[in-house]
């Protein structure tokens, strides 16, 4: 059941009340400040720890993400003061629709490393092709997405051009969505075959796995991954409604599976950050031989040592007189 939406008040006044809005509500001033607060803080995170571990590609499209959910809850905060606001309209939907789409990003790209440092011979397609091809759905996404939330937003009474602007967003959604099966699909493969040829891993691939760090930053991007793929899933349902649908009118529900999951996302990949987490992300992990070898080496740098220096003396001739 969709409610009566104003479609030429501007403020709040008897005439206009909050409930002819297209959400129906004020958004909560306290809830959209802490969620401001927790991206700008994981935005400056992601940006020192990309710089400092040299994942900058990562830090981009995290920081990205940050920055534009930040950006979309400040929109929110303008529509606390005045519901009606189309500034604060137009902000928040076009940046909270499309932000999740930059976090979706940082979570593609470990899937290349992590085939890099377990074996890309039991991988579907070669390592180097997952990143552009998921990062290339992700950007169609994003594109779809944020031109729907442009024409919704800057639709004002034209109802036409609102409903283009939301098969648009919902088509970015679905994108995106059915990009993170495959993503998943291809995952729980690789997986699957690892498991089944775990004799043919590398040992430091199975030390990799021991570390307590790294089964953290595993357990991360699952639960990121999940998380986001959620929201999606839960946005989908708000926009296939319809303008002013129950779903989009229900303030818990929106805060619930658009804020806390993309904040359960972000701070799960900030926390087990792949720099300090996944060496091999950042491209800092050197190989280094084992305990039991590292005397074999020594005794072998004498070795080549004391031969370059036999190498280098002078060759003596001895001439014969005749």
């Amino acid at each position: 059941m969709h409610h009566r939406v104003s479609q030429n008040c501007t403020e709040l006044t008897p005439l206009c009340p909050v409930e002819n809005t297209i959400y129906g509500y004020a958004p909560n001033l306290g809830l959209n400040a802490f969620f401001i607060a927790i991206f700008a803080l994981c935005a400056l995170a992601h940006f020192f720890l990309g710089t400092r571990y040299k994942t900058y590609f990562f830090a981009y499209v995290v920081t990205m993400g940050c920055i534009g959910e930040a950006i979309g809850y400040g929109g929110r905060i303008i529509m606390h003061s005045n519901p009606y606001s189309s500034l604060g309209f137009k902000i928040q939907i076009s940046c909270l629709i499309f932000a999740p789409a930059f976090i979706a990003a940082g979570i593609y790209l470990t899937l290349k490393h992590i085939v890099l440092a377990f074996g890309q011979d039991r991988s579907k397609i070669p390592a180097r092709y997952y990143t552009w091809i998921f990062i290339s759905c992700d950007f169609i996404s994003l594109m779809l997405q944020a031109v729907g939330g442009g024409f919704a937003g800057g639709a004002g009474n034209n109802v036409n051009l609102r409903n283009i602007g939301t098969n648009l967003m919902i088509s970015g959604i679905v994108w995106q969505v059915a990009t993170l099966i495959a993503f998943a699909g291809l995952v729980i493969d690789y997986i699957i075959r690892t498991r089944r040829a775990w004799n043919g891993v590398t040992p430091e691939a199975k030390s990799l796995l021991k570390q307590r760090k790294f089964r953290g930053f595993l357990a991360a991007v699952a639960v990121a991954f999940v998380t986001v793929f959620l929201r999606c899933v839960y946005r989908i349902a708000e926009m296939v409604g319809g303008w002013a649908n129950p779903i989009m009118r229900d303030e818990i529900g929106f805060d619930v599976m658009e804020g806390i999951m993309i904040v359960i996302a972000v701070l799960a990949l900030t926390f087990f950050h792949p720099g300090f987490c996944f060496p091999q992300l950042a491209g800092q992990q050197r190989a280094k031989a084992p305990p039991e070898l590292e005397s074999l080496d020594e005794s072998d740098a004498a070795l080549r040592e004391e031969n370059t220096q036999e190498e280098s003396k002078p060759v003596q001739v001895s001439t014969i007189k005749e």
